[in-house]
């Protein structure tokens, strides 16, 4: 093959090792999505406010790395991540501050902890459907005393669709209300209330 029969090609094994290294990234880039702020159930504060006496701090809240609890969590191509401290564990720990405050029941110098573990966070988008599974070990202690250990767990669901572009946003914007419901089950307990008091 003469010279001008390959000038103005371009090198393959060049050009294939190009691309190789900027489609990752720029798949990055377009699959990483960040979960919505989370905004306090109005249910929620009213039945924290209920409790007159009630008054804690938060503590430590883990997350707990499993099959049903990964981070960041797959929505069919993308991934979903927190607004908040890098993982869901967190998320959770200032949704619960976020209630606590509203209510009026937050108090940094109380001798009364909550901490959690969040067990199980996850999401399936779902063709038809779509799902939210939590569950979370909350702990609340007073001057170092266990009061409250118990495990809750939440269930929600949502129409989906096929089409990702509308299914994923979907689920993104229905994990909030996954949350709300988990500390609705939580304030629900007569022991939870009774503990933080």
């Amino acid at each position: 093959m003469s010279a001008l029969t390959t000038l103005g090609k371009p090198n393959m094994p060049n050009f294939v090792r190009a691309i190789g290294l900027i489609a990752p990234i720029a798949l990055l880039s377009a699959c990483s999505l960040v979960a919505p702020p989370y905004s306090p159930a109005v249910d929620n504060i009213q039945s924290l406010k209920n409790v007159t006496t009630a008054h804690a701090k938060i503590g430590e809240f883990e997350s707990r790395k499993g099959t049903q609890n990964s981070y960041p969590v797959p929505l069919r191509a993308n991934l979903l991540r927190s607004p908040v401290g890098g993982s869901f564990g967190a998320y959770l720990a200032d949704a619960m501050t976020k209630e606590l405050m509203m209510a009026g029941k937050l108090s940094p110098q109380s001798d009364v902890e909550i901490s959690a573990t969040l067990l199980e966070n996850d999401i399936d988008v779902g063709i038809a459907t779509g799902a939210a599974r939590l569950s979370a070990r909350f702990i609340v202690t007073r001057s170092g005393t266990v009061r409250y250990d118990q495990v809750k767990s939440a269930h929600t669901q949502w129409d989906s669709a096929f089409a990702a572009m509308i299914a994923v946003p979907k689920a993104r914007e229905e994990y909030p209300l996954a949350v709300q419901k988990l500390l609705s089950e939580l304030y629900a307990d007569p022991a939870f209330l009774e503990a933080i008091q």
